[in-house]
């Protein structure tokens, strides 16, 4: 067997391939000999069918098969040593007979990229400040656990999120002497809390309602009255404030100020990766700008898959059935630039990794497995496990390739930081190396942040699979 590689485009090869006439009538004549001992035709005996008798019964069938047996086994041969993407296509091929036996195949390959300005380049830097206020806000947050009802000050009004005991009446009618309301999601009289907005405790309103349908008491649903609704009494959520106890009860040891302390830092821990994120953004989006790539239609698809399964995922952790999503033309189109964009930037980072040397050792792996088991709280063989049998390992030492190279290239940028606002701060400065960053998958960066997904209709998944990153 021969055959030529020829470059097709900067993402496309074609692999001609020649058979020899004598291996064509080698694998005839035993495709027709086992057959002949097999196939049952009246008149003769199982192995003595003329060969003649089987050409006219069964050689279009049989040529068919051993054309695709040939072709099959001649380009795994050739290909053993080609990086290809997606399927392979059958683009020619010559009829199987007593001569040669060519064809041709077409196959997706990654293109060479030739690279540009990726040293020194101008990146925005957001700087990531945490104001008391927001460490205020975040503590009553996590204080809320710790939150009881309390009866309001009989001059204060009702607000939304009081729970109002309240006698409601359909004209002289008393459908409820005295029930709560909550005016935050009201279950059984969904509508009627509106009427008690403002009102004072003994205070009064009448005006009409309709209940709404989705009122947990079939008998409410879709009422419609001129209701008189009374307010008895006013319960409010009264969060304790911050002070050595609320902080020992919310798990802070050290009393309020550590507690404090605790909340800043981990606030300004998420805001310097946040800015951090928003940088390498930038820079993603700087150098798919800044270089002409030619993308495999097989590596978008990829691309597009990944980031259909994320958003199951993300819906899933939402309570929504992945299956359940259906997107529009235009959110899939949507979809798919920034699956081309993640491509593009792919394909840059691998290139600037291969020309400066940088790459992932089996020890970042086993980093990396220990990353995700202490994430998820599994054993990291159990971890390690799942990604070997899914087949993830390369996808896996990929993206933590593309991630280093990134923050290789991120560390040599000229990086302008920016104020609130969008003010350029007036230090310049490198940027300092970090340990275990949280990724930024490149299909974040896409121009147009992708839509969310369109409202549920009927059955169609990461809900299942596996994603090589968490």
């Amino acid at each position: 067997m021969s055959f030529a590689i020829e470059q097709v485009s900067p993402v496309q090869k074609r692999l001609r391939f020649t058979v020899p006439g004598a291996e064509v009538s080698q694998k005839l004549d035993d495709a027709f000999r086992k057959l002949a001992n097999k196939v049952k035709i009246p008149g003769f005996r199982p192995g003595k069918v003329p060969r003649k008798v089987l050409e006219d019964r069964y050689g279009k069938q049989i040529r068919s098969e051993v054309a695709g047996d040939l072709m099959n086994m001649k380009f795994q041969g050739a290909a053993s040593s080609l990086e290809f993407l997606g399927q392979p296509t059958v683009e020619e091929s010559a009829d199987l007979g007593a001569g040669d036996f060519t064809f041709s195949i077409t196959v997706q390959v990654k293109p060479e990229i030739e690279l540009n300005q990726y040293l020194g380049l101008k990146i925005r830097y957001p700087l990531a400040t945490v104001a008391d206020a927001q460490v205020d806000a975040d503590i009553v947050r996590r204080l809320q656990s710790q939150a009881r009802l309390v009866d309001a000050p009989a001059t204060r009004a009702v607000e939304a999120g009081d729970l109002v005991l309240t006698e409601i009446k359909d004209g002289d009618t008393v459908l409820e002497a005295g029930t709560m309301v909550n005016t935050a999601s009201e279950r059984y009289w969904p509508g009627i809390e509106a009427l008690l907005i403002g009102l004072k405790k003994g205070k009064k309103k009448t005006a009409e309602v309709t209940i709404g349908e989705n009122s947990a008491a079939v008998a409410n649903r879709g009422r419609t009255f001129k209701a008189t609704v009374t307010v008895l009494g006013v319960q409010v959520q009264e969060v304790p404030s911050l002070s050595d106890e609320s902080a020992t009860a919310a798990g802070y040891e050290g009393g309020s100020e550590a507690m404090r302390a605790a909340v800043r830092m981990e606030m300004e821990t998420s805001a310097n990766e946040g800015a951090r994120n928003q940088a390498r953004i930038h820079l993603l989006q700087t150098l798919v700008a800044g270089h002409e790539v030619s993308v495999p239609a097989a590596l978008t698809d990829k691309n597009l898959k990944l980031l259909l399964e994320e958003l199951g995922v993300q819906a899933a952790y939402k309570g929504r059935d992945a299956r359940s999503i259906r997107y529009s033309e235009a959110q899939l189109a949507d979809l798919r630039v920034r699956a081309e964009f993640a491509a593009k930037a792919g394909l840059i980072l691998e290139s600037v990794a291969r020309k400066e040397g940088i790459a992932i050792t089996e020890e970042d792996l086993d980093r990396k497995y220990q990353e995700i088991a202490d994430m998820r709280g599994q054993r990291v063989e159990a971890i390690r496990g799942y990604i070997q049998k899914d087949g993830a390992v390369a996808d896996l030492r990929k993206h933590l390739l593309e991630e280093r190279a990134l923050d290789w290239v991120l560390e040599r940028s000229d990086l302008e930081f920016e104020g609130e606002g969008g003010e350029a701060a007036p230090a310049k400065k490198k940027a300092a190396k970090k340990k275990a960053e949280p990724a930024t998958p490149a299909v974040e960066a896409a121009p147009e942040a992708a839509p969310e997904a369109a409202p549920e209709a009927k059955p169609k998944k990461k809900a299942a699979k596996k994603k090589t990153e968490e």
